[in-house]
């Protein structure tokens, strides 16, 4: 089928939202009211730049973003040199025992007087105004809708002039804003302006042509960006008015806008890397790398038609969108907008199938929309404002990890690429902070970047222990691997980055060992329990050993690095056990005297369980039964504890107790953590949801898991292993999952099943030949996998694949 055909019928299947769309047919969100805030708009974007709707047919307000522009503080990006003095503070923790790693706070605030350097933050580039002519009289049949199929955005209304619409989206084949604005014939128009300001930024506008241009330059460097609105009317008069460009009497108006943002070379002398002003001496004079020609070349290029531009887009789109597919059985909710159903459940204090499976799709749409050139930061690709939550930065202690959490699962394994990429950027900068924060070799990671990964961001807080960032950011390179069974990937990406933070353990913890020949971690820190610093935390201990793991295991499938694995694998006998309290719980950290807090948000010490997966309830009985047990204070403590809002009621807290609850099977909490986003109204009407209650704040943290979570409590595979269906919400009594990937090289072509009928369908492939061991839903009496139909008359069986 050639291009041409493909994009009619593409065309037709993504028909323009009209007056009176049946909800049914849609999948996406719609609203009836007009946005009032930002935090309410509609979203799109194509990975690299970003777009929000909102405000009304008379003033509407479109926020342009830009996945790489993080407004530069000036802060000063220096690492400081305490190599020196890494011996001395070794010894006082290795003596203080338990307590090391707070005489290391201790002594690393005293001697550098280490203040904290907050990341530069997430900005928007601009602010796409639209005050309208003709709009006058009651509005009627308002809609404002975001489509997860194509990624379009619309909003439409009529009035005593007739029926108007605006539709736009960001072309992942162009990498273009495409926006149109129709009605009447000949009564199309407005005044049209670009808007940004702040202290940290120098800006050059000027509007002629039908263009507004705006040139950015960082005053504290670093560089800047580029912006360029065009707008092409059909029919009318265009003027310019100051930085605004008006339009009279048209029959519609295309417009085009895009975003570059231009780098300042660093000087050649410089050591290190840090931000600096253009009137420091080392900055190059007069540099001002200008994209505004280059950007009007490429506008130059595109079909001045919105129906051509968006069909080529759509293809691309949808197919990342289309990939997978959940089912419930949903009865007639999909008729009324997800307005209506989120308000529902909000009222009624339940979360209904359909809109399980709205937020499945919806989660899955705004990551296509927020990965590209670099993965989904703590606000997607979106913000109105210059003061996001967290800098709107790369939170690595648990954030970025949630955020990129269903790419593998959800059949996008291309978009991790945008991941790699982004952490092996960080290099240059994790060689440094080794070297001269702790006098070692290999790479470690700051606990949170944005325009560098130097290891700056600790002070007052024990932001100096977070050792363990970059092991556990490693782990989905190697994550990627089993979901792919790529073997160049595994061997020029994979077995290279893990063989350098394994140097810097090797460094690290020489010379530590105990009586019973095992590591001390005098440095060590469990995310982000502040006020308790121990050695030997099990976050820590688990990052190294999945690190140490699966380095073996790829040298091992590749036949490489036979002289070091002895060396590795004694690492790994050396690393101190997991410990148990006396109430059977996984303590936090493994060593004696320590206490636990669950009134905290973080789950670390479960990573064992619920990331790296070292264990499952068949090969270690107690730790699973340990880990259960402290699960359980996690659920008392951190999700029926509301007494601490900042901390308890946190979106990334509730992710990862829905995380720990599939893999521990427990149906109920899984139902417990999804209905808590939509019935405390997290959930926004664009489907992003807020760090806190009642749309307070916002952030991507459970959007990115979300997906993960449900395909995880419906089917999951882990070393050879096949859970189908081990924690399936009531509620949830019919339905389908479609394509999603399992590690061990699976894909699940269908998995199918009937509660009333007690029945399972499932139907598997591999790229590979191999042997499953199946564990079978107790609650089904008849399950068919790849057309075999199994008794129940066992808990498991071997599936030869």
């Amino acid at each position: 089928m050639n291009l041409n055909v493909r994009m009619a019928i593409v065309l037709v299947m993504f028909n323009v939202i009209v007056f009176g769309q049946n909800h049914r047919d849609f999948n996406g969100a719609i609203t009836s009211q007009p946005a009032q805030r930002w935090e309410e708009a509609m979203l799109t974007g194509n990975g690299n730049m970003g777009a929000m709707m909102y405000g009304n047919p008379v003033n509407e307000t479109i926020v342009i973003n830009h996945c790489q522009l993080f407004l530069t503080l000036g802060t000063k990006e220096f690492v400081q040199d305490l190599s020196g003095a890494m011996p001395e503070i070794k010894k006082a923790a290795l003596d203080a025992g338990r307590d090391g790693p707070a005489v290391v706070h201790e002594m690393m605030r005293e001697m550098s007087g280490q203040k904290i350097k907050w990341t530069d933050p997430f900005h928007p580039a601009f602010t796409f105004h639209i005050d309208a002519d003709n709009q006058n009289g009651a509005i009627t049949d308002y809609q404002l809708s975001e489509d997860f199929t194509n990624g379009e955005l619309c909003a439409s209304w009529k009035n005593e002039e007739g029926k108007w619409l605006r539709k736009m989206f960001i072309s992942r084949t162009d990498n273009v804003v495409v926006m149109e604005i129709s009605g009447p014939k000949g009564k199309v128009g407005g005044s049209f302006s670009m808007k940004m300001g702040h202290e940290l930024i120098d800006v050059d506008m000027h509007t002629s042509n039908g263009e507004i241009a705006s040139h950015v330059t960082y005053v504290n460097g670093k560089g800047g960006y580029d912006n360029l609105v065009r707008i092409i009317p059909a029919g009318g008069i265009m003027s310019s008015d100051g930085n605004a460009i008006k339009v009279k009497g048209a029959d519609k108006l295309t417009i085009l806008m895009q975003v570059e943002p231009w780098r300042a070379p660093l000087p050649e002398t410089q050591s290190e890397v840090w931000a600096f002003s253009p009137k420091h001496p080392d900055f190059i004079n007069g540099y001002s790398k200008n994209k505004l020609e280059a950007i009007a070349k490429n506008l130059d290029k595109l079909a001045v038609d919105y129906n051509s531009l968006f069909a080529s887009h759509a293809l691309v789109h949808n197919d990342l969108f289309s990939r997978v597919r959940l089912k419930l059985d949903n009865g007639s909710e999909k008729q009324i907008t997800t307005q209506e159903m989120l308000k529902k459940a909000a009222q009624d204090g339940s979360l209904s199938p359909a809109l399980v499976e709205k937020l499945y799709d919806a989660c899955r749409y705004l990551i296509i929309c927020s990965t590209g050139t670099n993965p989904a930061n703590l606000q997607g690709i979106w913000t109105g404002t210059w003061q996001p939550e967290w800098s709107g930065d790369y939170t690595l202690d648990s954030n970025i990890q949630l955020e990129i959490q269903s790419l593998m699962s959800c059949n996008m394994t291309e978009l991790m690429e945008s991941y790699f990429r982004l952490i092996e950027s960080w290099l240059v900068d994790s060689r440094l902070n080794a070297q001269k924060l702790f006098g070692c070799r290999g790479i470690v990671s700051n606990p949170r970047a944005s325009n560098t990964n130097l290891f700056i961001h600790w002070g007052r807080w024990p932001g100096e222990q977070s050792i363990g960032t970059m092991g556990w950011m490693l782990h989905f390179f190697y994550d990627y691997y089993r979901f792919t069974g790529d073997k160049d990937f595994l061997k020029n990406r994979v077995v290279p980055i893990l063989k350098e933070n394994v140097l810097f353990y090797e460094d690290l913890l020489k010379d530590t060992e105990d009586e019973n020949g095992k590591y001390t971690f005098w440095i060590s820190y469990s995310p982000e329990q502040d006020h308790l610093l121990y050695a030997n935390s099990t976050f820590d201990i688990s990052v190294l050993k999945s690190v140490l793991s699966n380095l073996i295991q790829a040298c091992e499938i590749l036949d490489i690095e036979a002289e070091n694995i002895p060396e590795w694998t004694a690492m790994l006998n050396k690393l101190p056990d997991y410990q148990i309290n006396d109430k059977g719980e996984l303590k936090e950290w493994a060593y004696e005297g320590t206490q636990e807090n669950y009134n905290q948000r973080h789950h670390s010490h479960l990573l064992p369980l619920y990331q790296f997966c070292e264990f499952d309830k068949e090969s270690d009985p107690v730790l699973w039964a340990a880990s259960e047990k402290a699960f359980e204070g996690k659920e008392k403590g951190f999700l029926n504890n509301w007494k601490n809002p900042d901390s308890n009621h946190i979106t990334h807290g509730l992710m990862n107790q829905a995380q720990c609850a599939a893999r521990l099977r427990r149906a109920d909490v899984v139902n417990e953590v999804l209905s808590r986003l939509v019935c405390k109204k997290y959930v926004y009407p664009s489907f992003m949801i807020s760090y806190w209650p009642d749309n307070k704040g916002y952030g991507f943290d459970p959007v990115g898991t979300i997906p993960d979570v449900i395909n995880n409590s419906l089917i999951f595979a882990w070393d050879g292993k096949l859970d189908i269906l081990p924690a399936l919400p009531e509620g949830w009594e019919k339905g389908s999952l479609e394509k999603v990937l399992l590690r061990g090289q699976l894909q699940v072509e269908e998995l199918k099943w009937d509660v009333k009928k007690e029945q399972v369908n499932l139907k598997i492939t591999s790229k590979v030949e191999q042997a499953i061991e199946v564990h079978l839903p107790k609650r089904f009496k008849k399950i068919v996998i790849n057309g075999k139909t199994y008794s129940h008359s066992s808990e498991k069986l071997m599936l030869k694949l």
